[in-house]
């Protein structure tokens, strides 16, 4: 189980329900398989491209930075994270709002 600091259920249920168009939560933010599919889907209907970066000893904690770049937008949705998975589910929640507003 991961633990709680590392996973965000109110950004899996809006993953779940706005991105991925399910209904069933899925811990998104808690697993690294799942949030792949996140970024599969996000490059197959957006067509965006995603970068991934580690920082070691971040000051601030969040030690991974995703970010999805739109070119039809021209324009970098970035989101930080303690974990790969959080901060892909956090670059794709502000892709989302970027491309469709709330």
């Amino acid at each position: 189980m991961v633990p709680t600091e590392y996973c965000d259920r109110e950004l899996d249920i809006f993953i779940t329900e706005r991105i991925m168009e399910k209904r069933a939560p899925i811990f998104y933010t808690a697993n690294m398989s799942d949030a792949w599919q996140v970024v599969e889907k996000m490059m197959r209907k957006h067509f965006c491209e995603l970068k991934l970066d580690a920082f070691i000893g971040g000051i601030s904690g969040d030690l991974w930075v995703a970010s999805f770049y739109s070119p039809m937008k021209c324009k970098r949705y970035e989101g930080k994270g303690r974990t790969a998975p959080l901060a892909i589910c956090r670059a794709a929640r502000e892709t989302f709002l970027g491309f469709f507003g709330d």
